[in-house]
């Protein structure tokens, strides 16, 4: 088998996945199809590319580990850790079938992405934490304010019993006006 078919079939395989870093199969199979036109010419640039692709997913899982290090050390010393679920009360029911980056939200009389609403939540997942999410009361808008319990990871049952034990002394669930 010669050098370049070898490389071609690597290239091949890789074209068909992909990884977080950003680099997806559409972009891979481009670039593929750029070597099958000119096989000498891109060969040295798509390895580069691909090394580059899993040396920047490497560097990412490096620090999602040490995060994750950050987090269980937090967790040796508290038993879980109370934050907000989004940044606003829960956002209006959205009627659009498809509207995937597309929707906004109104905060204090300024648009902003949807988007914006996983922040808080992002940060149980990212850590590999589980999260309990328990409504605390309701907002002027009628809406839930939520509160997540976070705790350390394989620590599910800790943070459904705090969030059962809180939803005792709290307003708790309370159905939006217009679902009454």
């Amino acid at each position: 088998m010669t050098t370049s078919h070898a490389l071609f079939q690597r290239l091949l395989f890789g074209a068909f996945t992909y990884d977080r870093s950003g680099l997806t199969a559409t972009s891979n199979a481009a670039t593929l199809a750029r070597l099958v036109q000119h096989p000498r010419g891109e060969a040295l640039a798509a390895v580069r590319g691909t090394f580059q692709s899993h040396y920047s997913w490497l560097q990412a899982d490096v620090a999602r580990h040490e995060l994750r290090h950050r987090w269980a050390e937090f967790f040796r010393e508290f038993v879980v850790l109370l934050m907000p679920v989004t940044p606003t009360t829960a956002p209006p029911h959205h009627t659009k079938p498809i509207d995937r980056f597309g929707r906004r939200i109104q905060v204090d009389g300024h648009s902003r992405s949807y988007w914006d609403q996983v922040k808080w939540s992002a940060i149980a997942n990212v850590a590999g934490s589980p999260a309990t999410t328990i409504p605390v009361r309701t907002g002027r808008d009628g809406l839930p304010v939520r509160l997540q319990v976070m705790g350390p990871s394989g620590g599910d049952l800790t943070t459904i019993k705090f969030a059962e034990l809180l939803g005792r002394e709290v307003e708790g669930y309370q159905p939006p006006p217009a679902f009454a």
